[in-house]
């Protein structure tokens, strides 16, 4: 009997052991295919964001185009070949008519994308783009076709630059929105890049450059019709169906409960956020301290920034290499300034992801203050560089300011502000910031010639170091934080 006993109770316990093991091979199993799945699911999500993020800002390619053109059309109106020739009062308004047009739109563009929704103004934008480079390409020797188109084009440039951010920070996800926001300024360089490319191929003519500039302009157009509504923005007009139709697009998800939890935290602030169009009521919501408070600093920011030098650079890459005291060459030297412009970008979309907003912006701006130092004494004679050395300084202004300076507004401009007056707020900024390079645009030839390069260079330096005090009493972090995180801070409910 005991020995029966105890061989039931030995089958018993292996028995009961042999089905705690299945359990757990069969939990494990469940389990990895779970991780799997979540981690399959998490690469299909940030697939689609970034690619989304890259047809978004394929019209801030153009603005690249924009702002780089006066280098390719300069040289042949002021020059003795074959072409359309003008005196340099005109061409200097060829070269800084399309700010007069961008502040306006950006403006307009706020509230268009505010009431029409954001991807409806990226269609308006590659629009407005083909329409004035296609003007210019038809009829490059008409200086009133230039004159339009130059309009038309700036049109769209002010359009974009707050079109593209906004629709950018709304589609991403808290993890990724700090880089999918740095497209925007990555972008911007890029086709800088490719304009002072094109001067370098074509030095007498600058209809190639125009075509090409058309030709991305339309593919633009196609694709941005591939792209979904801002969620936040259809949310923020009760059309929670097509909200959470768009989100599971952009997420890449199967099922809507694997968005839910996200569209839940949208839909938080979105009910208190029910637009109406009038231009009052966007005035009312831009007297909240969310809204008015951001404004001020990323106007301010802004401003100070142009009085760096950041936009003569990228207008006049050839002429500041000349100025800064590197003769041989320019056309060269000018290709590398705006090639590190780009690599810049890419660093800042690297270096902000990994260690936030405030301390590579501190850390550029400490840089660029002492890289001006050396380029004022440079041009002033007091201290005679080697051209190798210059050059090298230049470029590493070039590569710092671009952090603190360029690129770091440029992307932060989208996520600073409430959904309500996102469109408004972000035209705002952008639309002043134009001013300033209109007027510095403008006023950059005619003062070299006449108070030369050494006092334009120590204002340059001046406001170097205002910047960089600026930034460090004023600037937010927003890095991996929510956009309702980022309206409490300025709320002054939490501190980021």
């Amino acid at each position: 009997m005991r020995r029966l006993y105890s061989e039931t109770k030995y089958w018993i316990t292996n028995s009961r052991m042999d089905q705690l093991l299945t359990k757990v091979r069969t939990l494990v199993k469940s389990t990895g295919k779970m991780v799997k799945a979540l981690s399959d699911s998490s690469l299909k999500s940030t697939a689609i964001q970034v690619a989304v993020g890259i047809l978004a800002n394929w019209g801030m390619l153009i603005t690249g185009f924009v702002m780089g053109f006066p280098s390719a059309v300069l040289p042949p109106l002021l020059g003795t070949g074959p072409g359309l020739h003008t005196s340099v009062e005109e061409a200097s308004w060829v070269a800084s008519i399309a700010y007069i047009s961008a502040p306006l739109s950006c403006v307009l563009a706020g509230k268009l994308i505010d009431n029409l929704g954001r991807r409806w103004g990226l269609l308006m934008v590659n629009l407005t783009f083909a329409a004035g480079w296609l003007l210019i390409a038809a009829f490059p020797f008409s200086l009133l076709a230039l004159y339009i188109g130059r309009l038309l084009t700036g049109t769209g440039l002010g359009m974009a630059s707050c079109t593209a951010s906004t629709y950018t920070v709304e589609i991403s996800s808290v993890t990724l929105r700090t880089a999918l926001a740095s497209l925007t300024p990555v972008m911007m360089a890029v086709g800088t890049f490719l304009v002072y490319l094109g001067v370098l191929l074509y030095q007498e003519s600058y209809r190639e450059v125009s075509i090409f500039a058309f030709v991305l302009s339309i593919s633009s157009l196609v694709l941005t019709l591939l792209l979904p509504e801002s969620p936040l923005w259809l949310l923020s007009r009760g059309r929670a169906e097509e909200a959470l139709q768009a989100l599971q697009k952009l997420r890449g998800a199967s099922a809507p409960e694997q968005v839910k939890e996200e569209l839940d935290s949208f839909s938080s602030r979105a009910s208190d956020e029910q637009q109406t169009t009038s231009w009052l009521s966007t005035f009312h919501n831009l007297r909240q301290p969310q809204a008015y408070k951001p404004l001020l600093i990323m106007i301010a920011y802004f401003l100070l920034s142009q009085m760096c030098g950041v936009v003569i650079v990228i207008n006049f890459a050839v002429d500041f290499a000349y100025n800064a005291g590197i003769e041989a060459q320019a056309y060269i030297v000018a290709l590398c300034i705006t090639f590190v412009r780009m690599l810049s970008t890419f660093l800042t979309s690297w270096v902000c992801s990994r260690f936030g907003r405030r301390r590579p912006a501190l850390t550029s701006g400490v840089l660029v203050c002492v890289l001006l130092i050396l380029l004022t004494l440079a041009v002033s004679s007091l201290v005679i560089l080697p051209p190798w050395l210059t050059s090298s300084v230049v470029l590493a202004y070039v590569l710092t300011s671009c952090v603190a300076f360029s690129s770091l507004p440029w992307s932060m401009v989208g996520e600073v502000f409430p959904t309500d007056v996102r469109g408004v707020a972000s035209g705002i900024v952008a639309g002043i910031g134009y001013v300033a390079s209109f007027a510095a645009v403008k006023a950059y030839p005619v003062l070299v010639l006449s108070i030369g390069a050494f006092p334009i260079f120590l204002c340059f330096t001046v406001f170097g170091f205002i910047t960089t005090f600026f930034i460090y009493i004023f600037l937010p972090e927003t890095h991996k934080k929510t956009l309702s995180e980022i309206e409490e801070y300025f709320k002054g409910e939490c501190k980021l």
